[in-house]
């Protein structure tokens, strides 16, 4: 089960769960929803947490995307309802089968359902202090645990030929099952917007660490995805048959790991642009600077800025500049 924790409350992200089960289960088929079912099987192992945490912890569940459950299996947690509140409770047919689950639950909004004992103005409290920006506390969490920022560091960034005192290092994101899932998905879940919205008929990735993400990404997203190597102001332009796969009149969005300056974007879209297809979107998990913008592209995606790191990052042209 994965959950957030600050101090005595648990947050329980239903929705990131219920895509983590499927996607341990059903490894060759990995697929993004905005909408979830809560199975028997999911419920089960969710009562099982919350049995086993203490009585003057709170667990909150988000129940963000959630469309359907069978019916009455909510009662199950009236034993422990003293210390659950819900919490983005998006459907009227779900919250109509939290009442008749339990039938003590009171509601604020029609969207956060807590037990009746406690006051409104607790629960307000509670859920500002916790669970405001809790999804993106947890990004900020995970990308500043594999940021490599320590006193007198020196990176050679190979991708714009500059020098930085911090490094995004996405390759240590991949040794953290739990943490690379919920990246994935909070990644998808923005992307898969733009796809509806731009008509996205594929990927772009320049770099390894990118193409791994694109590839990964359009599995669960159900994109084709194209690798164009040798991208960048360090390599050779031996593209072949990669750049033969993009077709005139299609759209693409471009996906990265880290961006920089965004020079690989740049040399992407211009390639893009030459086979007379289109490149408005990029969408990746880190980049320098949520308002410094250095291409020509409509949109750029990012869930974590380097503005948010515990360390001012800095990118310079010498390396003794950093010294």
């Amino acid at each position: 089960m994965y959950t957030i924790k600050e101090e005595k409350v648990h947050i329980i992200p239903v929705d990131f769960n219920v895509f983590y089960n499927n996607a341990k289960e059903y490894k060759n088929n990995i697929r993004y929803s905005p909408e979830c079912i809560i199975t028997e099987k999911f419920f089960n192992e969710m009562c099982r947490y919350i049995a086993a945490c203490k009585a003057d912890e709170t667990i909150i569940i988000d129940m963000k995307g959630v469309a359907s459950y069978p019916t009455r299996l909510f009662s199950g947690l009236e034993p422990y309802i003293l210390k659950i509140i819900f919490f983005n409770v998006e459907r009227d047919k779900v919250q109509k089968q939290l009442s008749e689950d339990l039938e003590k639950i009171k509601w604020i909004d029609d969207t956060v359902g807590y037990y009746k004992e406690k006051s409104k103005w607790e629960i307000k409290t509670l859920l500002e202090r916790y669970c405001s920006n809790v999804r993106k506390k947890e990004i900020k969490r995970i990308i500043n645990q594999i940021n490599l920022n320590e006193d007198g560091r020196i990176e050679y960034l190979d991708s714009s030929g500059l020098y930085s005192n911090c490094y995004v290092d996405i390759k240590k994101l991949f040794m953290n099952v739990n943490d690379y899932y919920y990246i994935l998905y909070c990644l998808a879940e923005k992307v898969s917007v733009q796809i509806q919205k731009r008509q996205i008929d594929a990927f772009i990735s320049s770099s390894k660490n990118g193409a791994i993400i694109a590839n990964i990404l359009g599995g669960i997203l159900d994109i084709k995805e194209i690798h164009l190597l040798g991208v960048g102001p360090r390599y050779s332009m031996e593209l072949g048959d990669s750049l033969e796969s993009i077709k005139k009149g299609k759209k693409y969005a471009y996906i990265f790991d880290f961006m920089c300056t965004g020079t690989e974007l740049k040399i992407a879209s211009a390639l893009v642009n030459s086979k007379k297809a289109y490149l408005d979107y990029a969408a990746g998990i880190a980049k320098y600077k949520r308002n410094v913008e250095s291409t020509n592209i409509e949109m750029i995606d990012a869930l974590f800025y380097t503005n948010e790191m515990t360390k001012e990052f800095k990118l310079v042209g010498n390396a003794s500049d950093l010294m």
